[in-house]
């Protein structure tokens, strides 16, 4: 449980009220369970383009094994293991009214329950991190509208990378104050549910639509690279057939022979570098506008505000999480944690923290919006959260808002 502590020291809370004189039984206290023609160069000054998307935009609801969880005092959850009832669909209201208006599955206009488990994982956390308080549970996996049949694309897993998204939206809306940021992302969660699920089947369409375009890139330069080794290849039979000429027992007609090739050649590597330059320079411009929709995405996905790519994907280990994390999310600011599964088009899920001088917060979609006394005790609680919940995902990365 503690293997990715960063060593911080916990915020202790206060101490408890002495006891009433009673005959009642003494409270039990717990302990912790134990990122001439000219010669063509070698490759043309085209950069690589990075990867548009980062981690894919779905998230990882809380989905079913079918196993029963092991009898313990601390039993061994991870973020497919849990399972709640269906619930009925409400009556409904002038936001569900809206919401269908807009062609969105209804929302409840108020806060939905969490399920019993994520509550008792939840009551575990607090228990490990004192001090930290649940400002409001999220349990994306437990709500109604993600458990409706024919889902958007891209939502069938959940919406936490919208959910941060419009989280990191109302906490810098609000001024940075973190409970007015809380405050007005309670109100969107509870009334309109809907606009979620809008947003992150937005983001998915968007994001396939990037990771398309940036694939049909990848293929002109390859083409493009393949064009300058055919070019370099031409240029050195060039050079061979100026060694050969330099021979002075060639007789006339071998002479003739060989400069009409080496004619031949020079036309082909002028033709050839005057269309390599053109498709050089159309991919770099390609490259430029694939690089602002880049922008644009990572943008949208923090609530319409720019974003400072802090940390690229690192392996996640049980020695250095923590501290990388806490290094990364030293300055004032809302922070998208993303994490990712081993393999190019990987499961991905995403984290929210609020680092502020004083109260900081952790947003997880899965389990809650938290409130922690210090920097500290948040990288701690999402230390924990990593060590109980995902323990499949290798790497991860930071974006400051």
């Amino acid at each position: 449980m503690k293997s990715f502590k960063a060593g911080f020291p916990k915020t202790p809370t206060a101490p408890p009220a002495p006891p009433k004189t009673t005959n009642a039984v003494a409270t039990p206290t717990f302990s912790k369970p134990g990122a001439t023609a000219a010669t063509p160069t070698a490759s043309p000054a085209v950069s690589r383009p990075t990867t548009p998307t980062g981690t894919t935009p779905q998230g990882d609801a809380f989905k079913t094994s079918g196993q029963p969880q092991a009898s313990s005092s601390r039993p061994n959850i991870d973020a497919h293991s849990l399972q709640g009832p269906q619930l009925q669909s409400p009556n409904l209201s002038e936001s569900d009214i809206a919401d269908l208006a807009l062609g969105r599955t209804p929302g409840k206009g108020r806060a939905v329950a969490p399920r019993p488990e994520i509550q008792k994982l939840v009551e575990d956390l607090k228990l490990e991190n004192p001090g930290a308080e649940v400002l409001r549970y999220t349990d994306q996996g437990g709500h109604p509208m993600l458990k409706q049949p024919n889902l958007p694309a891209g939502t069938d897993a959940g919406v936490c990378s919208a959910m941060t998204s419009e989280w990191i939206r109302t906490g810098k809306e609000a001024g940075g104050d973190p409970m007015k940021g809380s405050q007005a992302f309670g109100k969107l969660t509870d009334h309109h549910f809907g606009k979620l699920i809008d947003k992150q089947h937005a983001e998915h369409l968007q994001g396939d639509a990037l990771t398309k375009l940036n694939g049909a890139h990848m293929d002109d330069i390859s083409k493009l690279q393949g064009r300058v080794e055919l070019l370099q290849g031409k240029s050195a039979q060039r050079k061979e057939l100026n060694e050969l000429l330099t021979n002075p027992d060639l007789t006339l007609e071998q002479r003739q022979g060989l400069k009409a090739q080496r004619s031949q050649l020079t036309q082909e590597l002028k033709d050839g570098m005057a269309q390599l330059n053109q498709d050089k320079d159309a991919i770099a411009q390609k490259q430029t506008a694939i690089a602002s929709l880049v922008d644009d995405f990572r943008t949208g996905r923090g609530g319409g505000h720019p974003g400072v790519k802090v940390q690229d994907f690192e392996p996640i280990t049980s020695d250095t999480f923590a501290q990388k994390l806490y290094a990364g999310t030293k300055e004032n600011g809302h922070y998208r944690i993303g994490l990712r599964k081993s393999g190019e088009s990987a499961e991905g899920h995403v984290l929210g923290l609020h680092k502020t001088d004083g109260p900081n917060r952790l947003l997880d979609a899965n389990t809650a919006e938290w409130k922690t006394n210090s920097h500290e005790d948040a990288v701690n609680l999402t230390a924990d959260h990593l060590s109980e919940l995902y323990k499949a995902y290798s790497t991860f990365d930071i974006t400051r808002y």
